[in-house]
Parts: C-alpha cells; structure tokens; sequence
C-alpha cells in the first residue's frame, strides 16, 4: 500500500475543493520511490478552486520526502565519468554552459554590481557555486540534501561551504547573501513554508532571490505536461510564486518564460526582500482559467511548436555526448603523435568498458 496522504493547498492552505488534472504522460520517477507510491502507476494532480495553483495531491508526507532527498535516493549514485576529468574542468565547463546565462539575468535585473555573497538552493554537483566563486569572486553558500552530490561538490570541486541538508528555519551560515539562487529546486520542496523562512534567515534586508522552475504556463512543448510527475510538488506560475513569496514580503522585480533557448518551458523569477508582507489573495488565479489552459490553451501551443521544440531536452543531451566524444577524439588525436600506445589503449578502453 501506497503512503500517500491528502494535504492541503501549499499556498492558500484549502483542504477541499481541487479539481482532478488528467495527465496523459507515463511517470517515469514514481518507480524510484518504492512503498511511497506502492501500487501507484503515475501522481495524481490537482487545481486549487480558491487560489487556482496546480500541484500534486495526495503525495508523500512532508517528513517522507525530505528523508527520501537525505538518503540520497532521487538521483542515480553515479557520477558521469567525465564529472571527474581534469579535476573536475569538464564539468564546471558544462556548469558555465547550463546554468551562466541564468546568473547573469539574476545579477543585471537585480543590479548587484561587485563582489556579494550568495547561498544556492539544492546545490547539487556545485556548478553554480563553482561559477560563482572562480569566474565571479563571490563568496559562497548552499544546502544539497544529497550525500553524493554533496561529496563531489566539496571533494572535487573544493566547495566547502554546502551544508548536506535542507533548508528550512533552523538553517544557520553565520551570515546574511545578497542573492539566494534556486533552480529547479521549487518544484521539489516538501514544505514551501519552511524553506521560505530559511530563505527569510540568510538574506540580507534589500536581498534577492532568483527562482527558476518548470512550469506549463507559456508553454512551447508537451514538456510542460510531463513535469507533472511523481518527483515534482507544485507547478508554478509567475503569479503562484508571487503568493508565495509575497506572504513572506518579497515583491517581483522580473520575470520571463522566455528566458533561455537550452531548455523549455520553465519560468525564469526575481522577487526582492521588502519585509513587508502583502495580502496573497491578490495573486490567487481563477482555477476555471487554469483548467482551460492546461486542457486546452497547452495542447494547442505544443502541436503549433512541435516541429521546433519536439524531445528538446533529449536533444541538447544528444549534442552534449557527441560533444564529449568529439573531445575524447580530439585528446587522443593528439596523444597518437606524442604517446600513442596510450591513446591506443584510452581508444580501447573506450570502446569495449560499457560501465
């Protein structure tokens, strides 16, 4: 038997009244959570009818997931081979490849200039940090649940100021950042609540944060829909984080959903620190509206896009190994001048060490 229970709205906290959402997509994560979803082939999704914000419902209780992140059981244990070559170079250039124009939108729209401080949000393998610290100067913190991902970070990128947690009230750097870095971290999150005031701790008054998340709103893809699955919470829009994070006095400075050409669908956010609290009814959406664009406005835009955003994700995957193999190619092309019984045997070994 599964252990899923009914929780209410994670922001406007209604117990009742959510419309069921159909999602015709196969949920290829549920199988990684074991006895939480027991007998359960996909998540189930709701709308709100007070406040109109989409998110999963039942689901896993709040201490069941945050234990599912802390053992380390949402990402695969392997670490790509590449992660580790050259002291980890290839992929902080990958790092700098995925995650730069992102910062760089955080820094300009949030007009921080010089060195500052920020903490990122599920640090994962560090690439941000990393950037921010060796391209940018800026002193660095960050919570990353997962012991894996923890342990490269702080022993092979030397980044030793993550904490293997999660973030919530009790969340203690001995200081305040002038940039808190989330991406695709908020759809994760078991208790929004604790982990805005985590975010309320570290920040400096005037402070920004940065949010990145997927999202089927402004949607060029059936992308969009398939984000509704078992590993994601809540599905936000600009209009959902602004209820969000205007109960914890955060006001928006920018948003887009058009922000970057790598990956669809997901919605790019700048709230500032004001401290002043302001009524989140004014963000609630009309959940009619809300069921009539995912059921309808949503399918339309990803048929029109098709052609062009089809399998994007899978793609830019595609183009990142064969540009692996090109360098890998590259190396040893070289080597076959200088060293060639080792480009021999690193061809060799290539080619027949599937693991």
């Amino acid at each position: 038997m599964s252990n899923l229970e009914l929780a209410p709205c994670p922001l406007c906290g209604s117990y009742s009244n959510f419309e069921d959402i159909n999602i015709n997509c196969k949920d290829e994560h549920i199988s990684n959570y074991g006895s939480l979803y027991a007998g359960k082939q996909k998540s189930e999704w709701k709308i709100c009818f007070q406040c109109g914000f989409v998110h999963q419902n039942p689901r896993p209780s709040k201490d069941d997931l945050n234990q599912f992140y802390l053992n380390s059981s949402y990402h695969s244990n392997k670490i790509p081979e590449f992660y580790f070559l050259e002291n980890g170079k290839h992929y902080v250039d990958f790092a700098r490849w995925y995650y730069l124009e992102k910062i760089q939108y955080a820094i300009a729209n949030a007009n921080l200039k010089g060195l500052g401080k920020v903490f990122d949000i599920g640090s994962g393998h560090g690439g941000v940090l990393k950037i921010f610290s060796q391209d940018l100067g800026w002193q660095v913190y960050g919570v990353e649940p997962d012991r894996h991902l923890f342990d490269y970070a702080t022993n092979h990128l030397g980044i030793t100021s993550i904490q293997n947690t999660i973030l919530d009230s009790n969340t203690e750097i001995g200081d305040q950042v002038d940039l808190v870095f989330s991406n695709h971290a908020f759809e994760h999150f078991a208790d929004l609540d604790q982990v805005m005031l985590g975010i309320q701790k570290i920040l400096k008054p005037g402070g920004y944060v940065f949010t990145a998340v997927p999202t089927y709103y402004q949607n060029r893809s059936d992308l969009s829909l398939q984000w509704m699955n078992s590993a994601h919470y809540s599905m936000f829009t600009d209009k959902s984080l602004n209820q969000l994070f205007a109960k914890y006095g955060f006001e928006e400075v920018t948003h887009t959903y058009r922000g970057w050409s790598k990956e669809i669908d997901d919605l790019w956010h700048l709230a500032q620190f004001t401290g002043t609290s302001v009524e989140s009814i004014s963000f609630y959406e009309d959940s009619s509206k809300v069921r009539n664009y995912i059921n309808i406005t949503n399918p339309v835009n990803s048929i029109i896009n098709y052609p062009i955003y089809s399998n994007y994700a899978k793609r830019i995957q595609t183009i990142n190994i064969l540009k692996q193999r090109l360098r890998f190619l590259k190396r040893n092309l070289k080597l076959l001048f200088t060293s060639p019984k080792l480009a021999i045997a690193n061809i060799k070994e290539k080619l027949f060490n599937k693991s």
